[in-house]
């Protein structure tokens, strides 16, 4: 983006960041692509233009565009900073009359696709974009902090993409939560969080996108409590289906029916690579209580939730003709309902 402005990200950006670099003017170039024949500002890129242009790419090693500074000001918070006359690029417009600002780090196709809506020129605009190039979009609306000028076709090109009612979790999960937090598409959003939450195995990784820490934490925290509960409830389980028959009182049925349910779990558990020890006290302890200690490091919500709950059809029947509470599930009640609380909405 402009090397004169930090970028945006979260809600806390510095407004007062002074930029490091001077405006710069690009002498000897082509003539610049006019988003506004009257402008006083020359944006140009770092990097050759792709764009189809009146039937040809922008000439020369810099994609260049003449804009208005009054519409950059009214519409772009980020520029409205910019150009103040206590910044090198407001002074020399203030001086001169006009300037030339690098952008870096922003396509040229996506910078001018930003201008026409700026400068009100949306014939000039396309009505459907791929997945790519709108994530590429977002993250030049919040960077320049342009939003309204640009929610009227954010909303045109998101129905035209059709967001994704449930998907695995994907880069393409990453860049539907950039888009809906930029643009306010709060079902979205929280579609996509949830998807996050349920199907990652691990800490939020955003990539290279700058999405918000406050939703990284969010998404981590949910995962990391629910995952924490299943793993207390097994680890009791296992507890109790121990303690038969030195703790016979707390035992689910019998020791033959406890052992075998104590069995299936366990062997669930190394089917899905589940990670579990077990701590035996002595038995001149006053408390002769096995500890079980569960982790569900590498496994996602979803999957600890599809591991409880699908053994509902395969257990074998109980000796017993007394309501073995075993007949339910092996992993228990407590645990068997937590796994099927998976949060849907964050």
């Amino acid at each position: 983006m402009a090397s004169s402005a930090s970028t945006a990200s979260d809600q806390d950006r510095n407004q007062d960041h002074k930029p490091t670099s001077t405006a710069s003017m690009a002498t000897g170039m082509y003539p610049p692509y006019q988003v506004d024949p009257d402008g006083d500002i020359i944006l140009f890129t770092s990097e050759p233009s792709l764009i189809d242009i009146d039937k040809g790419n922008v000439p020369g090693n810099y994609a260049r565009f003449q804009v208005s500074s009054k519409h950059l000001t009214l519409a772009s918070s980020y520029f409205k900073r910019m150009l103040k006359d206590c910044w090198a690029e407001g002074n020399a417009l203030s001086m001169e009359g006009s300037v030339e600002i690098p952008v870096n780090d922003c396509k040229p196709d996506i910078l001018l696709i930003i201008l026409n809506l700026i400068h009100g020129r949306s014939r000039q605009v396309p009505r459907k974009l791929p997945l790519s190039q709108l994530t590429k979009i977002a993250v030049a609306t919040d960077v320049f902090q342009c939003h309204e000028a640009i929610e009227v076709f954010s909303d045109i090109w998101i129905k035209g993409l059709k967001p994704p009612a449930s998907s695995p979790f994907s880069e393409e999960t990453k860049m539907w939560m950039m888009i809906a937090w930029v643009f306010k598409s709060n079902d979205t959003l929280r579609l996509t969080e949830s998807i996050a939450m349920q199907q990652g195995t691990g800490p939020f990784q955003a990539g290279n996108l700058p999405i918000p820490k406050s939703i990284k934490n969010k998404i981590d925290q949910a995962r990391q409590q629910y995952v924490e509960l299943l793993q207390e409830k097994i680890g009791e389980r296992i507890e109790t289906l121990l303690n038969s028959p030195a703790g016979k009182e707390i035992s689910c049925c019998g020791p033959e029916c406890d052992a075998t349910y104590l069995g299936l779990i366990l062997r669930k558990l190394t089917e899905n690579e589940v990670s579990y020890s077990v701590s035996v006290p002595s038995r001149s302890s006053k408390s002769y209580t096995p500890f079980v200690a569960v982790s569900f490091e590498n496994l996602s919500p979803a999957s600890i939730d599809s591991m409880v709950n699908e053994w509902e059809l395969e257990l074998p029947s109980c000796e017993y003709n007394h309501g073995c509470e075993n007949k339910a599930n092996p992993f228990g009640d407590d645990a068997t309902c937590e796994a099927g609380n998976l949060p849907t909405s964050l």
